[in-house]
C-alpha cells in the first residue's frame, strides 16, 4: 500500500503526461513548420530537411507571384528527387545523409525564389 501511494504521489510530482511536456516551437509569421504540409509519400527514413523541402515547394508551387516557369522547375526538380528517393533500396546511412544535405540545399534555393514574394516560403528543416 505504501509503494503505490508513493508511486502515485511521484506521478503526480511530474506533472502530467509525457505529451504534455513534449512542446514544438510554433511557426513565426510567413514560416511553415515541416511536418504541415508533409508529402505522404515520403519514405518513413525521409530527413526533416526533406520534408520542409516538400512543404516549401508546395508554397513557392501556389504562389502566384513566382513565375509559372520557375514553379514548374521546382515541382519538376522536387518530383525527380523523390521518385529517386523511392528507388533506394536499404539506403546506407552514409545516403540518407547526402539526401538531407541536398534537401537542405533546395529548401534554401525554393526560399530565395519566393523571397519577397507571398509572405515567402520559409521551411525549417
Amino acid at each position: 500500500m505504501k509503494l503505490s501511494l508513493a508511486l502515485v504521489l511521484a506521478l503526480a510530482a511530474c506533472g502530467g503526461k509525457s505529451s504534455d511536456s513534449k512542446t514544438t516551437p510554433s511557426p513565426t509569421p510567413g514560416e511553415v513548420a515541416a511536418d504541415d504540409m508533409v508529402d505522404p509519400t515520403l519514405p518513413s527514413w525521409a530527413p526533416r530537411s526533406c520534408k520542409a523541402y516538400h512543404t516549401a515547394v508546395v508554397k513557392a508551387y501556389d504562389c502566384t507571384e513566382i513565375a509559372q516557369a520557375t514553379r514548374d522547375d521546382i515541382k519538376t526538380k522536387y518530383e525527380a528527387a523523390n521518385t529517386s528517393w523511392h528507388d533506394l533500396q536499404d539506403a546506407q546511412q552514409s545516403t540518407i545523409d547526402q539526401i538531407n544535405i541536398l534537401c537542405t540545399d533546395d529548401v534554401k534555393y525554393v526560399t530565395s525564389q519566393a523571397e519577397g514574394k507571398c509572405g515567402g516560403v520559409v521551411a525549417t528543416p
